[in-house]
């Protein structure tokens, strides 16, 4: 009798061990940092302005505002949709502010470029 409940006892651990293990566990995410470009040729500036400041965000990071180009080093989930919400200056004429990018991107490796802006976006 202690035979049998002890090769039962081993087979539902077996059976139970197989049912759990064959359950997919939570797939952990990967950041990275990535450099964001807002170039004139996504439509950023009109007018032969260029990009000289930038306030983005992403989901996991923000900035003040950068001054100085076009290109700002923002912390994202890698393989995922990343949400990217960004302002720029633009320097023409007196410069001006405009809102430029509200979208989702997918950056896809640690250190990548993203080029984003009111015409959409791509990476290298």
């Amino acid at each position: 009798m202690k035979r049998r409940l002890s090769v039962f006892g081993a087979a539902l651990v077996m059976l139970l061990g197989g049912m759990l293990g064959g359950q997919s566990a939570a797939q952990a995410t990967t950041f990275g940092w990535v450099y964001i470009s807002f170039p004139t040729w996504l439509g950023n500036c009109e007018s032969g302005g260029k990009v000289t400041g930038i306030v983005a965000a992403t989901d996991y990071w923000s900035t003040n505002w950068d001054w100085g180009d076009d290109l700002v080093y923002g912390k994202v989930a890698l393989g995922q949709r990343n949400h990217v919400n960004a302002t720029v200056y633009c320097n023409k004429g007196p410069g001006y502010y405009r809102y430029v990018f509200r979208d989702d991107v997918v950056p896809t490796r640690n250190n990548q470029t993203l080029w984003v802006g009111a015409a959409g976006w791509t990476r290298n």
